[in-house]
């Protein structure tokens, strides 16, 4: 018997062997098209040997080092390979083990940086509902997804926590409404105690592939500018080019204060994380106090950092960013397709190798298509991203679907077959 606390105690998992590309296999021989990168991680695929070269070189230099003594050339390099990916601004790199640690230090960092200010009465967060920034309390108090929050409600520093209504799906001309929701709650909870807004830029797991009307985004950075809010973009899942581009909100021209990162920043290969932090948000720390009162221990890891950068070089080297472009323009097509033969598919939504299907729901049952098809999908030899939830309700079925970068055409066709099977097998099981 496994002495393994797992996830579902009450299943049974199967044990991954290796993999390679888009494909992984189990120690029984059994192959998986991972149609959702692992869970949106390993953008430039599976068993990329010079990754792992990387890592064992650092390692075999000098594995840790904890950085309240020591820097690395490994965290030096890839805070420059982020830097340099944003210019002409400049940002600072804070690096750690995963999205919700970035999520709980640029929460921290917001109400540190009001500090130095003088402004000691900033500390609320503002998030939208239907939306996932992390698993740590801190993260899950800013999240606003329904589902992920109930079992810890009594947990949750509330009082610390803002929720607002953030832009409608299907309804591109309610930007203004949108907006004027926004600021009245700004004004409700009182700007003053207002530090800091975080926004994924496309919908996560708490509500695929949702991609805001254009000047949303605009929209909510100009009111976090005329409150003195800090404007924290969440890309653990939409950066490192899972959008077609190095990060998804340069194509909203939006400045932010703070992105928090993870996922695709090593590519799963090692647990990597980080807040990336403008330049005016690191120099209210340099010149006040002189020192950030956080850390983790694993922050600043040299072996994972040595990873990141490898996985820079790589998406350079290889143009994933104009890989994934054109892919995910594939996939849209081919998921349109899927929807005109699928009656469970209400809508395609998303952006790049992102891409979200709104499903058809049973009522009082959240969730449960999402997970049936997720399950059958899984069962048949593919993996996709099951979701569910909406703004104020657990109510809404939807999956991502997101392959490597890497992705070939032929592998994109194999994906969209075996999704139509599971499509049409849980269709009729479930009669709908």
């Amino acid at each position: 018997m496994s002495k393994v606390f797992y996830r579902s105690p009450v299943k049974t998992y199967p044990v991954i062997s290796h993999g390679r590309g888009v494909f992984l296999w189990d120690t029984e021989g059994r192959e998986y098209l991972d149609g959702s990168s692992g869970a949106l991680v390993v953008n430039i695929g599976h068993g990329r040997t010079e990754v792992a070269e990387a890592m064992a070189e650092q390692a075999s230099r000098v594995a840790f080092a904890h950085t309240a003594r020591f820097t690395s050339e490994a965290q030096e390099r890839l805070g420059e390979l982020i830097a340099r990916r944003l210019e002409p601004e400049r940002y600072f790199t804070y690096l750690v083990s995963g999205g919700g640690e970035a999520t709980e230090t640029a929460i921290k960092l917001a109400r540190q940086y009001h500090l130095e200010r003088g402004k000691t009465s900033k500390f609320k967060v503002m998030a939208r509902w239907a939306s996932y920034h992390g698993n740590t309390l801190g993260a899950l108090g800013a999240s606003g997804h329904l589902a992920r929050r109930r079992p810890y409600a009594p947990l949750l520093a509330d009082q610390a926590f803002v929720h607002f209504e953030g832009a409608i799906p299907h309804q591109a001309d309610s930007s203004c409404l949108c907006l004027e929701h926004l600021e009245a709650r700004i004004q409700q909870e009182n700007p003053d105690t207002v530090s800091a807004l975080i926004l994924e830029v496309v919908g996560g797991s708490a509500l695929s592939g949702f991609v805001p009307h254009p000047g949303y985004l605009k929209g909510v950075e100009q009111l976090c500018r005329r409150y003195d809010i800090l404007f924290i973009v969440d890309e653990v899942m939409t950066g490192m080019g899972r959008t077609g581009a190095w990060w998804a909100h340069r194509a909203e021209d939006v400045r932010p204060d703070m992105m928090t990162l993870a996922k695709g920043l090593a590519s799963g290969y090692s647990p990597l994380g980080a807040v990336v932090a403008h330049e005016t948000v690191w120099d209210a720390i340099r010149q006040g106090s002189g020192s950030f009162a956080h850390g983790f221990t694993f922050s600043g890891n040299p072996v994972s950092a040595a990873a990141g950068v490898k996985v820079m070089e790589i998406m350079e080297s290889e143009d994933l960013l104009r890989r994934g472009q054109e892919q995910g323009r594939v996939l849209a097509q081919e998921l349109e397709r899927l929807k005109e033969q699928s009656p469970l598919i209400e809508g395609v939504r998303g952006r790049g190798l992102m891409q979200g299907l709104v499903l058809k729901s049973v009522p009082g049952r959240a969730g449960a298509v999402a997970q049936q098809l997720g399950d059958d999908a899984f069962q048949h030899g593919l993996i996709i991203y099951p979701g569910s939830g909406s703004s104020h309700t657990t109510e809404g079925d939807h999956v991502l679907v997101a392959p490597p970068l890497t992705v070939s055409r032929d592998e994109m066709t194999e994906l969209c077959e075996r999704l139509a099977a599971s499509l049409s097998r849980v269709q009729e099981r479930l009669s709908l």
